[in-house]
């Protein structure tokens, strides 16, 4: 099994690193991809602190990324999951068609997605939330609530995830290893004990 994972510079460090981890423990094949990156290149991650003390959260550099995959090579027809982290490059790449189109296959197609903190923002430029539920980092619910959907507010230091259909979505890094749990579970991996 294969499952696609969208980086770019300043994903959030956890939200690349521990999906990718959790899931190559399973023994599912995981292709980190950027737009215009090669297999081998690296994008930096950054760190973000949520602090209440703060207006928002701080931001601090996290490790260089090596990618996997070169993303003009990918075949869409070979996942069977994607997974959209957090940080800065959502902002970015909300933008780029290329991304959007990918977004637009995993859904048309019904295949289980999970998108966590800002990630959503790349959901909803792609226009694949309307009528639908999702979580997302509270910095992020305007975006959703654009892009037709009903925001379901957690604490972005909660471990809470929300699953609608084939969409797993949690407010941020805290919340990683449930929404991994639920995700792994769409793509229909057993664990047994």
């Amino acid at each position: 099994m294969k499952v696609l994972l969208l980086a770019g510079d300043f994903a959030e460090d956890y939200e690349l690193y521990a999906p990718l981890k959790a899931l190559e423990m399973l023994d599912i094949d995981v292709h980190v991809v950027c737009p215009d990156k090669k297999a081998g290149d690296t994008v930096q991650t950054a760190v973000h602190v949520m602090d209440s003390s703060l207006q928002t959260y701080s931001e601090r550099p996290g490790h260089p990324f090596e990618l996997t995959h070169t993303f003009a090579d990918i075949n869409l027809a070979d996942y069977a999951g994607l997974v959209i982290p957090g940080g800065r490059f959502p902002e970015y790449q909300r933008y780029d068609k290329r991304v959007l189109d990918i977004v637009k296959h995993f859904f048309a197609r019904n295949l289980p997605v999970a998108a966590i903190c800002h990630g959503v923002q790349i959901l909803a430029a792609a226009g694949v939330l309307k009528d639908r539920t999702c979580s997302g980092l509270h910095l992020c619910k305007i975006d959703v609530e654009a892009g037709g959907a009903t925001f379901v507010e957690y604490d972005p230091e909660s471990k809470n995830v929300h699953v609608e259909a084939n969409l797993v979505t949690a407010p941020a890094y805290p919340a990683i290893g449930v929404w991994m749990r639920e995700f792994i579970k769409l793509l229909g991996v057993k664990i047994q004990m």
